[in-house]
């Protein structure tokens, strides 16, 4: 009697646990795959090469994206018609970067140094800890830095633009092509570039209405600081704040294609036995 007993329990647990004939449902009994440090580092290295590469061509890779850049560079231009009456308008001449005073700390935001070490100490806490998701902001942060930083350097050095207090006779079209001069890397803002992919990374993870009002206000800011002490024209800002959402925007999506890829990949390992009752007893079903 007692084997009876302790057999029908068991086939009513097999039953409970082998009704679920959707993949989905069974990998709610799966664990977590486990990963090793050197995997994740190896996994990061191989998405950070990976997206560089298509990072360059996702301008034009289809139509609507052409049409986005082809967007972005004539509003970029359009608006340089307007940057000495905007400067007329806002900037205060004579001061440098940092003065001691509020707009010191939107300036301080836009310093890639100190992104890059926030994305670094993230990325390190994540590994350490084994946080996939705080390992992953942190290396989708320093990946977005560091593409969009490459483009800014490139133009910088391709158009040399001056920057308004160095212009002659306050004039915004005045070029030094190919120079590394400090006072030639106007275009386009750093400053904006930096604030703006910074923002765009933490704001999307965090995923709250909140942290987008306070981390892209906060970027705004940042685009301000730097047309109020007189460094950059707005089309600099303009075109900077573009450079860093778009190239924020990219990593973020390649990373939610991987993760797309990740689950349907499951669903397709997902299989199953279910079994149920029969005329005969029961049956027994392998789901693929």
């Amino acid at each position: 009697m007692k084997k009876r007993v302790i057999a029908a329990a068991i086939l009513i647990f097999l039953i409970q646990m082998t009704t679920y004939t959707d993949s989905t449902d069974l990998n709610k009994f799966r664990k977590p795959k486990k990963t090793t440090v050197w995997q994740d580092l190896s996994y990061d290295a191989s998405c950070f090469g990976a997206d560089w590469g298509n990072y360059f061509i996702e301008p034009f890779r289809s139509t609507k994206n052409i049409l986005i850049t082809s967007g972005v560079i004539t509003g970029t231009v359009l608006s340089s018609a307007a940057d000495r009456e905007f400067r007329e308008a806002v900037s205060r001449r004579d001061f440098a970067t940092y003065n001691g005073d509020f707009w010191d700390g939107p300036t301080f935001y836009g310093f890639v140094q100190y992104p890059s070490i926030f994305g670094g100490i993230l990325y390190t806490t994540g590994l350490v800890t084994r946080e996939s998701e705080i390992r992953k902001t942190g290396r989708m942060l320093l990946q977005a830095l560091a593409y969009s930083g490459t483009v800014t350097m490139g133009m910088r050095y391709l158009f040399g633009r001056h920057r308004p207090f160095t212009s002659s006779n306050g004039s915004q079209y005045e070029f030094s092509w190919f120079s590394t001069a400090g006072d030639t890397q106007s275009f386009p803002s750093g400053h904006m570039v930096v604030a703006t992919t910074t923002s765009t990374i933490l704001a999307e993870q965090i995923d709250t209405w909140w942290a987008r009002v306070v981390l892209y206000g906060f970027a705004a800011l940042t685009g301000y600081a730097r047309l109020y002490n007189d460094k950059h024209w707005i089309s600099d800002v303009i075109f900077g704040a573009a450079l860093g959402y778009g190239s924020a925007k990219f990593v973020l999506a390649r990373e939610r294609e991987r993760e797309e890829n990740e689950k349907r990949k499951m669903k397709r390992k997902g299989g199953g036995i279910s079994l149920y009752p029969s005329f005969n007893g029961f049956s027994l079903i392998y789901n693929f």
